[in-house]
């Protein structure tokens, strides 16, 4: 592994970025908690926001055509101008989600100035743009599940509850593990959204791993750190990757 500031030659400094990395460099550690915090959240939201939309549009009911349409739309935006757009939104004087709490009587919120809620917000953008994803896969599922199921329980006595947990759950059970699998690499790697948003701060706050390495890389002129940190990153993917395709083989198994 060599140094290199992108000025002076490189200096072959062996293993020793991995080494700083490894040995519980407490900048890194706390990256990369940052970044699972804000895989596994985001995850988690979206997969509830896409179930419970998909259970919704999955009944009849008038203008459901047009709800599912507009449902989509932030799947169709590009990240940056998500990204921008919610930006604009926290605004702390301008904002419409001060202006919203304002309204009912609340205290404004420092929604990207503060750390307390940095990485939150950020999350919450890239639920908004994300969720369509989850909830158009399961309500293709849900499609795909026969009628006479449902119509069997109900001669039995089942619940709604009864009918989700027993029928739809375990058939949406591979399209759950493909979607969460996708859809975690897709945060784990994304750059975009933290970046415009609170460029990792304030201070470390919202900092995750992509955006670790552009500063790095750029900002500190350090690439041969950067590249270690990569690196680091394409191993933990990769396990992550290893454990779901497991996990789905074994689901398939099952079928």
């Amino acid at each position: 592994m060599n140094e290199y500031n992108g000025i002076t030659p490189p200096t072959w400094v062996g293993p020793a970025h991995y080494v700083k990395i490894l040995s519980g460099w407490p900048e890194f550690w706390q990256v990369l908690l940052n970044t699972v915090s804000w895989a596994f959240g985001s995850i988690i939201i979206m997969l509830l926001v896409g179930m419970g939309f998909a259970v919704l549009l999955n009944r009849e009911f008038r203008g459901r055509n047009v709800v599912q349409g507009l449902l989509l739309l932030p799947w169709a935006m590009p990240y940056i101008a998500v990204a921008l757009n919610f930006q604009w939104m926290y605004n702390y004087n301008l904002g419409v989600f001060n202006g919203l709490l304002r309204l009912v009587g609340l205290g404004a919120i420092p929604w990207i100035g503060s750390s307390k809620f940095a990485l939150f917000s950020a999350m919450l953008g890239w639920v908004w743009r994300n969720f369509p994803f989850f909830m158009i896969s399961f309500l293709a599922a849900m499609k795909a599940i026969p009628d006479s199921l449902y119509e069997a329980a109900l001669v039995d006595g089942s619940s709604r509850w009864e009918l989700f947990r027993h029928i739809t759950l375990p058939y949406l059970q591979p399209v759950i593990i493909v979607t969460t699998l996708l859809m975690s690499l897709w945060t784990f790697n994304n750059f975009t959204m933290i970046f415009v948003l609170t460029s990792g701060g304030p201070g470390m706050s919202s900092m995750v791993l992509p955006v670790y390495v552009y500063n790095n890389a750029f900002l500190s002129n350090s690439v041969g750190l950067a590249s270690a940190i990569g690196m680091v990153m394409m191993v933990i993917m990769l396990g992550y990757g290893l454990v779901y395709l497991q996990l789905y083989r074994q689901d398939i198994g099952q079928v």
